[in-house]
């Protein structure tokens, strides 16, 4: 009998987009799937078309949140990864689609390579139909390591991207249920440090459509260091993640440490250069300087660049001017190079 894949959606107030998505999984060649939703008590009419969509086809497993459990999609998608039956599993969100090759075209590859933990797949970014998209997600460019692109937030994937053993994504423990943002981003990075046996399959067509621009989308709505408590939880994630990596006994390579180092930088900066807290940027500076082992030459320049900065930030002086100066480690703008939504696609699916 063929493997199982159990689709795990979270749902909230998702009525206008909900039937597509759902349309979507219906209409996967490959038939051995369970889709588990979790409502997470919507007030729009989703909770009256997921019960539709179930007394058609009893592979839809429809739930609404336990009142034990606490709000948030990180809860929703994590009590149905506990329940599923399926021996691999995706996240979808109720308001994106499955081509109809999806998941045949994954388990094929999983056919081939039964030792892998996760396999990723391109994906496609549409505005409001699903055949208009214009462009990949994000593509690889065989100069750089995943993992490197992954720790300066160039991410390749999204969370829909991604076919995971069931039992591997048990053991990561799933999505962390209070993050408010990234939360994608941090099991991506989990399963990277984790884990040797992937693949990545971007040769084929994309077999998912992420629908971009929703203001509803709590991700796009999140200032990215304008307010001073979200940028302190941005910084301490990246700790999170350093931490979890030396847990796990994972030797960063050059590259990466550059990477991770550079967005800690950009991060750690904002503290002085958008908030006024000096003290804050200094004392982190130290810490981050001998946790990388720098020599008191570079714990000296990263100040100087960081007076630079202000200045700049201050008296706008000519950003060609300070990127000359500043292209050396740690790099302020590393940031300017995540390539997401940036590669056109060029096919007709």
């Amino acid at each position: 009998m063929a493997d199982v894949v159990s689709i795990l959606i979270p749902n909230y107030n998702k009525a206008p987009y909900l039937r597509e998505c759902l349309d979507s999984v219906s209409a996967q060649t490959y038939s051995n799937w369970e889709c588990i939703v979790v409502d997470d008590h919507s007030t729009d009419d989703s909770w009256e078309i997921l019960k539709e969509y179930a007394e058609k086809d009893q592979r839809f497993k429809i739930i609404k949140r336990p009142d034990f459990l606490a709000k948030g999609g990180n809860v929703c998608r994590n009590y149905s990864l506990k329940i599923a039956k399926g021996e691999y599993c995706i996240f979808l969100d109720s308001d994106d689609v499955l081509a109809d090759y999806c998941l045949y075209n994954r388990m094929g590859q999983i056919r081939k390579n039964r030792n892998l933990d996760f396999l990723a797949f391109s994906t496609a970014l549409f505005e409001k139909e699903v055949y208009d998209a214009q462009f990949y997600w994000n593509f690889p460019n065989g100069n750089e390591s995943i993992l490197s692109r992954f720790l300066r937030m160039d991410v390749l994937w999204q969370t829909s991207g991604c076919i995971y053993k069931t039992g591997f994504l048990k053991g990561l423990n799933g999505l962390t249920a209070n993050r408010k943002f990234w939360q994608d981003y941090e099991l991506h990075l989990k399963a990277l440090l984790s884990s040797s046996s992937y693949l990545i399959d971007f040769a084929q067509e994309p077999d998912v459509f992420i629908r971009n621009g929703d203001p509803t989308s709590l991700s796009r709505s999140t200032p990215f260091t304008g307010n001073y408590e979200v940028l302190v939880e941005r910084i301490e994630f990246l700790e999170e993640m350093y931490d979890f990596a030396q847990r796990l006994g994972k030797a960063l390579t050059p590259s990466e440490n550059f990477s991770l180092f550079s967005f800690q930088y950009y991060l750690i900066l904002q503290l002085w250069i958008k908030h006024g807290k000096f003290d804050e940027f200094k004392n982190k500076w130290i810490i981050y300087s001998q946790r990388y082992g720098l020599s008191p030459f570079y714990v000296a320049y990263g100040f100087m660049k960081a007076i630079l900065f202000k200045l700049n930030n201050r008296i706008r002086l000519k950003s060609w001017h300070s990127r000359r100066i500043f292209k050396s480690f740690p790099d302020y703008y590393i940031l300017d190079k995540v390539q997401i939504g940036r590669h056109p696609i060029r096919s007709n699916f």
